[in-house]
């Protein structure tokens, strides 16, 4: 599901790949509007009614490759997770994957429940940490979700767990120090990879969980700054006490950023290499962090394209 479809949106297609005809208002969608409509002409407007949507040849064959199962997958996500399906259902894609995402570790969320603006900050880091509470029917979903009538007034204080996103035929393990890819695992499913995150800095967990969970070769993705690489430190630590490697992906042309950019506030220390452990560093991952460390800028997790590393890589 491309990020621009909303679920009443592909709701809509769903109906016209079924039937003939629906009345959602699908134009008000660019991505429908310009590439569906105007492009590929797979929809058009009934004859002598524009509030009437229909399907031209090709439409089926097209939703069936790039739509169909997309929609297969939120579909059961809602039956099973006891929310209504419903077209007055706005959620976009990224809302769709977060509420996904708490359905799948619901039971460790709800053993350690925090309060709604926390948990915002948390599951929707992009938005402020009150956004739930502008959003009464979001917030409803989510406490149907975890099985609870209402957020606790304080936090649990142990706020340490691990998320995970699952896939059917596992063959590597990203751990990763941001939440965002959790948020969309779709092609990382198809890639046969399974997602991890611990919370950012929150490495203790590995702690807890027992050798034969790590079945598979384990990757870690993250910030290229101070805090992220210091993480990645610990966590190899971590991993090597228990006997296994973990692979730091290293991205290929980074884009790199001004350290002082958006909310971004880890900073370089004058230390050599930063402070950080050189030994836990590959020569090719040293002159990196080096020319990051001289240029005072840094690479953000989000524009590192993790899977074609993996699957290149093909431990």
């Amino acid at each position: 599901m491309r990020k621009e479809i909303t679920w009443r949106q592909l709701k809509g297609l769903h109906q016209l790949y079924e039937g003939k005809s629906t009345r959602v208002k699908l134009m008000s969608n660019v991505f429908v509007k310009n590439v569906l409509y105007k492009q590929r002409h797979l929809l058009k407007y009934k004859d002598g009614n524009i509030d009437i949507i229909v399907k031209n040849t090709g439409f089926n064959a097209y939703f069936e490759e790039h739509l169909l199962d997309q929609f297969e997958y939120y579909a059961e996500f809602f039956q099973n997770a006891g929310i209504e399906i419903s077209a007055r259902r706005t959620y976009s894609q990224e809302i769709l994957e977060t509420l996904i995402l708490i359905h799948k570790n619901r039971e460790t969320l709800r053993q350690k429940l925090s309060t709604p603006r926390i948990f915002s900050s948390i599951f929707f880091e992009n938005k402020d940490s009150k956004f739930l509470d502008g959003k009464p029917q979001l917030k409803k979903d989510i406490l149907t979700i975890l099985g609870v009538t209402k957020f606790p007034r304080e936090s649990a204080k142990d706020q340490q767990y691990r998320l995970v996103v699952d896939c059917l035929d596992p063959k590597y393990i990203l751990l990763c120090e941001n939440i965002d890819f959790l948020k969309d695992p779709f092609e990382f499913r198809k890639n046969h990879i399974e997602l991890w995150y611990l919370g950012g800095n929150n490495t203790k967990k590995l702690y807890e969980v027992p050798i034969d969970k790590i079945k598979f070769p384990i990757y870690y993705v993250c910030d290229w700054d101070f805090h992220g690489l210091e993480i990645y430190t610990r966590i190899k630590e971590i991993l090597g006490n228990k006997g296994k490697a973990i692979t730091l992906i290293v991205p290929t042309n980074p884009l790199l950023k001004p350290i002082k950019s958006g909310k971004h506030f880890s900073e370089w220390k004058v230390e050599s290499l930063s402070g950080l452990e050189r030994n836990a560093f590959l020569p090719g991952e040293i002159q990196l962090i080096e020319t990051l460390i001289n240029s005072n800028k840094w690479v953000e997790e989000q524009t590192i394209d993790p899977i074609s590393i993996i699957c290149e890589k093909k431990v």
